[in-house]
């Protein structure tokens, strides 16, 4: 099976990304650090062009501008770019005092070194907390139909092999095996899927959502959406379950990390 099967859904490429964001001349947000904070200012792309990148200036940080500009510190640049975020890091190469916008207004206004990297910032309205690897926590996943109840049992040849990444209440993050590509696993893939923790046995419904194929040979990183969980007793049992689950890990987590491991 081709990996374009599996690339559907990944994120435009970045540059497209800004082209369109100078096209429209969006709005953004200029961060300049300064004594290891960073000042945000408002700004906006002006144009881009074989030089570099233009942005809004902030006239109200010139010294810092200008020290930063000497000592080619990058600064950031983060902007809307539908459905999420992006930001990047690039380095001033010019402040231009007297930047012509139009044919009546003249602004203050920086040129970025063009970047090479944009990087698309998820946005979640849950926290995700790691989980290492032998954790008490098993998750498995079955392929099934649009049609097929969830709670029915599934066939044993739809099992995928998945590794668990991460968690949060309302999703998973997981390593798909290369035995995905022979599926035909696209995004959208309605999902059987199945958590044990302790006392606690969930079966979910979930969607596959993200598919990054520039992993290593032999790993396919992927995210699996859960079902909005309905307002009634076994939807509130299942998000209280998965809240449980989720708030014992990011304990475990914080313990780890206050021990330096």
């Amino acid at each position: 099976m081709p990996m374009d099967v599996l690339a559907v859904g990944m994120a435009e490429p970045s540059q497209d990304i800004l082209a369109d964001a100078v096209a429209r001349n969006l709005a953004a947000v200029l961060s300049l650090p300064s004594a290891g904070m960073l000042r945000h200012h408002k700004s906006r792309f002006l144009a881009q062009t074989d030089e570099g990148l233009w942005v809004e200036s902030a006239p109200t940080d010139t010294p810092l501008i200008e020290e930063l500009l000497q000592q080619k510190t990058p600064v950031g640049i983060s902007f809307k770019a539908l459905p999420n975020k992006a930001s990047f890091a690039s380095p001033i190469l010019r402040r231009e005092p007297s930047y012509q916008l139009n044919a009546t207004s003249i602004i203050e206004a920086l040129l970025l070194q063009a970047p090479t990297k944009i990087k698309p910032v998820q946005r979640r309205s849950h926290y995700r907390v790691k989980i290492p690897e032998g954790a008490p926590l098993s998750v498995r996943a079955w392929r099934i139909a649009d049609h097929v109840p969830v709670r029915d049992r599934p066939l044993a040849s739809q099992l995928i092999d998945i590794q668990l990444r991460d968690l949060s209440v309302g999703g998973i993050g997981v390593i798909l095996n290369r035995n995905a590509e022979e599926r035909g696993l696209q995004r959208g893939q309605r999902l059987r899927v199945e958590l044990k923790w302790e006392d606690i046995d969930l079966v979910l419904e979930g969607s596959l959502r993200i598919v990054d194929a520039s992993t290593p040979v032999g790993a396919i990183k992927g995210g699996i959406q859960f079902k909005k969980l309905e307002n009634d007793l076994a939807g509130r049992q299942a998000i209280a379950a998965l809240t449980r689950i989720v708030g014992e890990f990011q304990r475990e987590e914080v313990r780890r990390s206050r021990l330096g491991l």
